[in-house]
């Protein structure tokens, strides 16, 4: 914790965001990634980048695909982060998350994520190119009484096409079986990994009930998610958003073991070796991004949400800590 919190003031990533795969079982409309091809790294690969992430002060790492429960070394990938103390999080589209693996990530320290956009079953298989809803909630329904060591979520990306009341309803199955629940909006950046569709797009007028919902519900039970929440409803708004924090707060891994600024800034690479070198010579595109397209990929921005609003946490810290015990959290 002392070297994340000493990265975080040096400006120094914590979180890496790792592509295990570029392999999907589903086909998105809000994304690309399915379309490319995967090179994925074996253990003994991933173990010596893991090894560097460890000496660089990596502390978390979000392990998403593509899907990446189609790898079937999926535990071992675990594993190789817990053995090196960093703490993983698994984001799938619960597709192929059947009762025998979830007990495995279940004994582990290890949080998991489950992406359900709608429990419309015509709604889902539109936006996920795959009519799989009911198989992913009979997979949840099988799960949902296991203790586990992790934190278990389910999160939403909303859309143009997202209703107030299916989002209710989401939440309280969520609840139902266990899960904490989190929601965050579609963007469109650079067309790298997101897929820009103008049905997916919307103003605040078309999200703001959902929005001011969750942000009320996480006043109550999350502050922390509140905050988040709140610079969500700016960004919506066009509000402006402050710098960047693609490779500040985190950066990309591809299958390969490139490191890259963030999903949408694969062109430009570095070193761990080299960071604050490399980092000058895209820094000032990622300004340029920032200003034209100023997105809000959560991974590097939630840490730099909650960083710039240390104070505020300060101030409410009894709370803050209440809520940590009784709700869990996803660090």
């Amino acid at each position: 914790m002392l070297r994340a919190l000493i990265n975080i003031m040096l400006k120094r990533p914590i979180l890496a965001i790792y592509d295990v795969t570029k392999l999907c079982n589903q086909r998105c409309l809000m994304c690309n990634i399915w379309k490319t091809t995967s090179q994925d790294m074996d253990l003994n690969q991933l173990e010596s980048e893991i090894k560097k992430l460890k000496r660089f002060g990596i502390r978390y790492v979000f392990i998403q695909g593509g899907e990446p429960l189609i790898r079937k070394d999926i535990i071992d990938v675990v594993d190789l982060f817990l053995k090196y103390r960093i703490k993983p999080t698994v984001i799938t589209n619960g597709i192929l998350l059947t009762e025998q693996l979830a007990r495995e990530i279940a004994k582990r320290r290890c949080n998991l994520a489950i992406s359900i956009d709608s429990l419309d079953p015509a709604l889902f298989a539109k936006l996920r190119g795959a009519d799989k809803l009911p198989q992913v909630l009979e997979n949840i329904e099988k799960i949902s009484g296991m203790e586990r060591k992790g934190n278990w979520s389910i999160t939403t990306t909303i859309t143009g096409l997202s209703k107030f009341n299916d989002i209710k309803n989401i939440e309280e199955f969520a609840a139902r079986h266990g899960f904490m629940y989190a929601i965050r909006p579609y963007i469109f950046v650079r067309g790298v990994a997101g897929r820009k569709n103008d049905e997916l797009a919307y103003q605040w007028k078309d999200v703001a009930e959902i929005f001011l919902y969750m942000s009320a519900k996480a006043l109550q039970n999350n502050f922390l998610a509140y905050l988040v929440y709140q610079e969500h409803i700016r960004y919506i708004k066009g509000e402006g958003m402050s710098m960047c924090d693609a490779a500040r707060y985190s950066f990309l891994m591809t299958e390969t073991g490139v490191k890259s600024p963030c999903i949408e800034f694969t062109d430009h690479t570095f070193s761990l070796d080299t960071f604050r070198k490399d980092r000058k010579t895209f820094c000032k595109k990622l300004e340029e991004c920032n200003k034209t397209t100023p997105c809000f990929y959560n991974d590097a921005r939630e840490i730099g949400v909650l960083w710039r609003k240390k104070w505020v946490i300060l101030l409410n810290l009894p709370k803050v800590i209440s809520q940590l015990i009784k709700y869990g959290n996803f660090f």
